[in-house]
């Protein structure tokens, strides 16, 4: 198996477990859009019930993560073993052959000739289906040590920091399929013990701008949402993503730090122009990372842990801001 092949069979075994993560983000996307145009509904309860399913998977994308590859672990798994020959059916047939003795009703119908012909027939079989089960032990040996090689390579590649290996982890493994469902598209730039991220934003369709309630007559309301209410979750979820992605690469890659610069579309008063510009910049070294509780804690209030630059109002949303510099500057 090629370095590239066993790369994706082993992101493909990583990504099975995390499927269910992303079918939920997939689906709340898949309802919100069709609340979106929707001005009435026949079931109020139903279209209430994927409205708030939709916001709790925007406030909770921080919770899930992939499963931490240990690269080092991987390096250090022992080859297969080369399968022992085994005669186990030419052995039995052959200790049949030997110890036939013809009973009386051979002697008397004088077939001793026939049954050691037929035997012998079992023998010659028993050798083929001996050596058919060795074929097929040796290919299914020879397909694991070509899958060790591939993750021999790939780990010695990542343990000596490999920028170009990295980019192929994320793409093969494409841990952010959950955050690019919900509307945000990544940038990246890979150095030795650092990932820098730009991460693009889009509010506008990321995050409601109405809520859904059920009157008491069952009907279903819908009211425009406070700006204040729609700038807190907002940063919620920005901060979020901040926080999912650093955890996906610290979990798929082996380095200290990563830097998530997120870019949203904002006015600059200089030109008059809707631009995309930096409104979180944040350094997250993995030792601060691993010690956070992700199921409790608040996303915005998180980034006090960390180097970051970021100007938030709930009355007037997020404001430009200056990128931060890796903690212990660029390799």
């Amino acid at each position: 198996m090629s370095f590239r092949g066993a790369l994706r069979s082993f992101a493909a075994a990583g990504r099975r477990i995390e499927r269910e993560q992303q079918r939920r983000a997939r689906e709340a996307t898949r309802h919100y859009k069709q609340l979106q145009k929707q001005q009435e509904s026949a079931n109020a309860a139903e279209a209430v019930a994927q409205y708030e399913d939709y916001l709790s998977v925007i406030k909770s994308i921080h919770h899930d993560c992939g499963d931490t590859i240990d690269w080092q672990r991987i390096w250090n798994e022992p080859a297969p073993v080369r399968p022992p020959r085994n005669n186990v059916h030419e052995a039995a047939a052959s200790a049949a052959l030997e110890g036939y003795r013809p009973g009386l009703m051979d002697k008397l119908l004088k077939r001793e000739a026939d049954r050691m012909d037929q035997l012998r027939q079992e023998l010659e079989k028993a050798k083929a289906r001996d050596q058919q089960e060795r074929t097929a032990q040796v290919d299914e040996y020879q397909r694991q040590l070509d899958d060790w090689r591939g993750r021999q390579e790939l780990a010695k590649a990542c343990i000596a920091k490999d920028q170009a290996v990295y980019q192929q982890v994320l793409e093969d493994f494409n841990p952010f399929d959950g955050v690019s469902a919900l509307g945000s598209q990544l940038g990246f730039r890979f150095f030795s013990n650092l990932v820098e991220v730009d991460l693009h934003v889009n509010s506008p369709e990321v995050i409601p701008d109405f809520i859904l309630t059920r009157t008491a007559g069952g009907k279903l309301s819908r009211k425009a949402m406070p700006t204040s209410k729609f700038n807190e979750i907002y940063q919620d979820y920005v901060c979020g993503c901040v926080l999912r992605i650093s955890r996906e690469i610290t979990a798929h890659l082996p380095v200290d730090q990563v830097v998530v610069n997120a870019m949203g579309s904002m006015l600059n008063p200089a030109t008059g122009l809707i631009e995309e510009q930096v409104i979180v910049s944040v350094a997250i070294p993995r030792a601060t990372l691993s010690r956070l509780n992700f199921a409790t804690l608040d996303p915005s209030d998180s980034m006090r842990n960390f180097n970051h630059n970021m100007k938030f109002a709930k009355t007037t949303g997020f404001q430009p801001v200056s990128r931060v510099a890796p903690v212990g500057g660029r390799p």
